[in-house]
């Protein structure tokens, strides 16, 4: 009786090797896209935090009309000196004032505000309030490297808050005007800080780390998804900077009892204004919170596309809450 030799099945040996083949080369390639998607993540948030300076920091201002002082003073954090101009109200009207506002400027700007520091300084010191304009660290003309959203600038106003209560009397009554970056990391330095009188913050995000996701695209030509959320984990993990901790939308919460003037233009294509819209649901427990949303109004212009509303709301807002003596 014959038997018939069984051939072996090489088609079964064939395939586990084809799949596991198939699979080396799938988890190569996702390594890879990983691997770039990081890459990629880092050069976006090194730039963002290694912006080039505007360190053009000429008022042009007539200096008969306006004269100021050079001053530097140390932020809280690493120590580093930052440099600005206090503007004496004395100077102008002849009388001291105890009262002083802080003007605190947004991201790749410096203390000129890109212009609107003018207006400001122009409008504010002959009513008999001092001005203080200062560079935040790694912009225009102070120390430091990395721009953090927030993150440290918190740290430099708060360095000015103890710069002016050194002072003496110009500290006494203490007020801060900030724009976008500005506007956010002086909502988080009055939580922190009692001296901070009053905030009128204009443009700010509600969160850092949200914000650099929602705007990835507008900023960067990328899309959001991946890279603005891995972006946010590298600046965590290689520049130790946790922008989803740079939240005013929280820290506002602790600040129920202080003035707070929001404002932001419903035009801004930058940072969207149901940001402010946000912030102020937050403070909506505090009876001296209030919020202007100027129509059709670029990213903080509304000081030049509405000066004279601007101005008389700054002015009521400021008398009201911080007064000048």
């Amino acid at each position: 009786m014959s038997h018939t030799p069984v051939q072996p099945n090489t088609e079964s040996h064939i395939r586990p090797r084809r799949l596991r083949k198939i699979l080396l080369i799938l988890a190569i390639l996702f390594l890879l896209l990983t691997a770039f998607v990081f890459f990629v993540s880092y050069k976006v948030i090194d730039t963002l935090m290694h912006h080039p300076r505007d360190s053009n920091v000429s008022y042009d201002l007539n200096s008969n009309k306006t004269p100021y002082e050079k001053v530097e003073f140390k932020s809280q954090k690493d120590n580093l000196t930052l440099k600005g101009y206090f503007f004496p109200s004395s100077n102008v009207t002849g009388k001291e004032s105890d009262t002083t506002i802080i003007v605190v400027h947004g991201y790749t700007s410096n203390r000129l505000v890109k212009g609107r520091a003018r207006s400001l300084i122009e409008h504010l010191v002959p009513r008999g309030y001092n001005v203080l304009a200062f560079d935040l660290s790694a912009q225009g003309e102070s120390e430091g490297d990395l721009i953090t959203l927030g993150f440290n600038e918190k740290y430099d106003l708060l360095g000015a808050v103890s710069y002016l209560k050194s002072k003496g009397d110009a500290g006494d009554n203490i007020g801060v005007i900030g724009f976008s970056m500005g506007a956010a990391t002086s909502l988080m330095a009055a939580s922190e800080n009692d001296d901070i009188k009053v905030v009128i913050a204009d443009s700010p995000f509600r969160n850092a780390g949200i914000h650099v996701r929602e705007s990835f695209s507008y900023l960067t030509g990328l899309p959001s998804f991946p890279f603005g959320w891995t972006s946010t984990l590298v600046g965590k993990w290689i520049f130790k900077v946790d922008l989803d901790s740079v939240s005013p939308m929280d820290a506002v919460k602790r600040i129920q009892n202080k003035p707070i003037m929001l404002i932001h233009g419903t035009g801004d294509p930058q940072i969207h204004y149901k940001n402010t819209e946000m912030i102020f649901d937050s403070l909506n427990g505090n009876p001296y919170a209030e919020v202007w949303y100027p129509a059709n109004t670029e990213h903080i212009d509304a000081i030049n596309h509405y000066p004279t509303e601007y101005f008389q709301r700054v002015d009521r807002f400021l008398d009201e809450y911080l007064g000048k003596k």
